[in-house]
């Protein structure tokens, strides 16, 4: 092998905290190289138990490895020298200090070990470069210079700012640039050049510099460590990188280390193993999931020994959510989305567990990276040994994205506080044929009985259609009835998906809200910690010419900052990362009072000083519902309580239902049933449940409604 044959993949250019310099360049190319020259202004022992395996093959075909190093003289150092003091012997003690590096027993012999085999087979040449000090006596040789040669002939050189030491491959952050003596022209010349170059100042033929022999006294020292007769040099790739790595995965997977979980945390876990590493997180929003499912990959990786975690979550901010509360367990992840340059990152590290180099990958990706066909391609190297997770799971419910859920994972689990797909029992079902049963179901009725969230107190305020609202209302019911379709989301045509949606925008933009919000908040002028659920709709052709165009967001906004003098601010997904974390840290310190939302709420955003919630997007989609309310219900210091008003929109006012005919009452009656749905919902698990019954009476009463469930032939009506 050469070179050519084996380095396609190499990179112009390495940066220490970005890319696996020493496993995916260091070892290729020295695997390939018979000759080694390295220039650099500090040495360690260190680095070579982390090159050992590249050392090793150039062992093994009898190469050579030429070192200059510097022995980091100081000005006190040169004035010394001026005063009589021999050369040699300052050398001697500046690298005798450089061999007697403070680490431990057991470490120092491994290194020794290698250094001693190296130099005692003749393979090793380290000289010491020294600036000419009638130069400049405050000078030191800096400089980062390598060289590899195949047997070929052809060579592959770089510079940069690392040093051959442990602490400039794994802490520091460096940059290398390469270049192919094979692949230009240009880089052909440069590479001839740093070849001249090095072997100019090791013949001592540079004036700048004054190179000598490596002192025999540390040589000496260095060959007592002759363990490496124990060593056949064809197992040196072997038993070093062993020592090496031995050491390097004590502490490369997750652990829980002292991380205490809850009962109802460990017994989900539990069951989650004794399902073979299988199942679902049913819990209510703000009890834990991330920090369960992270604690049953520590438990699995415990188990397992080796293990890929590939873990999926919706949305960007949710990645970076999860990357956080990772590194509490020890974990180290690849943050994957969009434009990020992470494509590089995550194939070495890809790379290195194939190759067993190290048992554990953690990678976090959006939705939309995990369907990628890079990503999947990566994933499928070692799908075997891979465990995925799934945040927000019921959104992998859909068509396409559920056929990503190869069956070759031997390893599952799903979180979501809403598994069951509203209206698409088939999607539901694909998530449970894959993910398996109910690890824990933690419901939020047992989370606030047991206090793992705040009680709430809950006030519905009732709205109406205006006149135009109800006939458009009307006609796109009228229009729905026309299709006869299942349950199924998947099956749902398009035309209708649009008549649906269309219809639900009229309910969620209920022009009646405005006012009816500014009459509540009147009391809240001088509160804070507010949030306000608005939908994601602008107002048409129905309603108020004088907020045609204009988006419920945008007037609920300037109605509170204008006319009440309420301190609020948008919190949508057009905000980046940075202006999302100015706004929260603002709302927190109660800089601002109020938080204005459409949806980026629903799904991972942590804001748990939210105190009270009003709540404009009349959603009947439970996953939607429930999720807002948990935002709402997370513990924080000081909130002993929650509050919701939940803006419930009714076709027309109660006392007109009379009057109407049976006709007319049945176009009302979809619309009341999943009103009334949310509602007894919100009701039954407050800390005022008995506020809500009269109101729910009188409209059960006025519709003739005796049960609230959704029936199957009037889910879309």
């Amino acid at each position: 092998m050469s070179f050519k044959n084996s380095l396609d993949n190499i990179l112009l250019e390495y940066r220490t905290l970005e890319d696996e310099v020493v496993d995916s360049f260091y070892i290729p190319a020295l695997s390939e190289a018979v000759v080694y020259k390295r220039a650099v202004g500090f040495f360690s022992s260190s680095v070579l138990l982390q090159i050992s395996k590249g050392l090793g093959t150039i062992a093994s075909r009898e190469g050579k490895i030429k070192l200059l190093i510097s022995p980091q003289l100081e000005e006190k150092d040169y004035k010394a020298i001026k005063d009589g003091y021999e050369l040699r012997l300052l050398v001697n003690d500046k690298l005798d200090k450089l061999f007697d590096e403070d680490i431990d027993f057991d470490q120092k012999i491994e290194r020794f070990t290698l250094l001693s085999y190296l130099i005692a087979k003749d393979i090793l040449d380290i000289k010491i470069a020294i600036v000419e000090e009638q130069k400049n006596d405050k000078a030191i040789y800096h400089e980062k210079l390598g060289v590899m040669i195949d047997s070929d002939g052809d060579i592959l050189s770089f510079s940069g700012s690392a040093n051959e030491t442990g602490q400039a491959f794994d802490v520091n952050y460096e940059c290398i640039d390469v270049y192919c003596s094979w692949k230009s022209d240009e880089a052909y010349q440069r590479c001839q050049i740093k070849n001249f170059r090095f072997d100019q100042m090791w013949d001592d033929s540079d004036k700048s510099l004054i190179v000598i022999p490596f002192p025999q006294v540390i040589k000496d020292k260095i060959l007592k460590y002759n363990e490496y007769d124990k060593y056949d040099f064809r197992q040196l790739d072997i038993d070093l990188s062993k020592i090496y790595l031995k050491k390097k995965l004590r502490s490369d997977g997750p652990s829980t280390g002292t991380i205490t979980f809850h009962d109802y945390q460990e017994l989900a876990i539990n069951n989650w193993v004794k399902n073979n590493y299988r199942g679902i997180f049913d819990m209510a929003t703000g009890t834990g999931k991330t920090f369960t499912g992270l604690g049953a990959l520590c438990k699995l990786y415990n188990d397992k020994k080796r293990i890929v975690a590939v873990i999926c979550a919706p949305y960007i901010h949710l990645v970076d959510q999860w990357d956080e509360e990772a590194k509490k367990f020890n974990i180290n992840p690849i943050k994957c989305y969009g434009a990020t340059d992470y494509k590089t990152k995550l194939k070495n590290q890809i790379q290195k567990f194939t190759s067993k180099r190290t048992n554990f990958i953690c990678i976090i990706t959006t939705n939309g990276t995990f369907q990628t066909t890079y990503m999947q391609e990566m994933i499928q190297k070692n799908i075997k040994d891979t465990v995925l997770i799934v945040d927000e799971a019921h959104n992998f419910g859909a068509m396409k994205i559920s056929n990503y859920l190869d069956e070759s994972y031997p390893y599952r689990l799903a979180l979501s506080a809403t598994l069951d797909r509203y209206g698409d029992v088939a999607g539901t079902q694909r998530l449970y044929d894959f993910f398996g049963e109910k690890s824990i179901e933690y419901s939020l009725e047992r989370a606030i009985r047991e206090r793992k969230l705040t009680k709430y107190y809950y006030h519905p305020v009732v709205v109406t259609l205006t006149d135009e609202e109800y006939y458009a209302y009307q006609k796109l019911t009228d229009k729905i009835k026309k299709f006869h379709t299942s349950r199924d989301e998947d099956d749902i045509p398009d035309a209708l998906k649009t008549l649906l949606v269309a219809r639900a925008r009229i309910v969620a933009g209920a022009e009646n809200k405005i006012a009816a919000l500014k009459e509540v908040m009147v009391n809240y002028q001088k509160e804070n910690n507010l949030l306000i659920y608005c939908g994601a709709v602008k107002y048409g052709e129905i309603g108020n010419e004088d907020i045609i165009g204009a988006k419920q967001i945008e007037i609920v906004k300037n109605m509170l900052n204008k006319e009440l003098g309420i301190v609020a601010t948008k919190f949508t997904s057009e905000e980046d990362a940075k202006t999302r974390k100015r706004i929260i840290d603002a709302y927190v310190n109660e800089q601002i009072q109020a938080l204005v939302a459409i949806k980026c709420l629903d799904e991972g955003v942590n804001v748990p000083a939210i105190k009270t919630a009003f709540i404009l997007a009349s959603s009947a989609n439970p996953k939607e519902y429930i999720q807002r309310r948990g935002r709402v219900l997370r513990k924080y210091p000081g909130k002993d309580f929650a509050e919701i008003y939940d803006f419930i929109t009714l076709p027309r006012p109660l006392d007109d239902v009379y009057a109407v005919s049976e006709s007319e009452k049945s176009v009302d009656i979809g619309l009341i049933q999943k009103e009334l749905t949310r509602m007894i919902d919100f009701a039954n698990l407050s800390n005022n449940p008995t506020e809500c019954d009269n109101l729910i009476d009188e409209i059960k009463n006025t519709y003739n409604i005796n049960t609230i469930r959704f029936k199957e032939d009037n889910l879309y009506e």
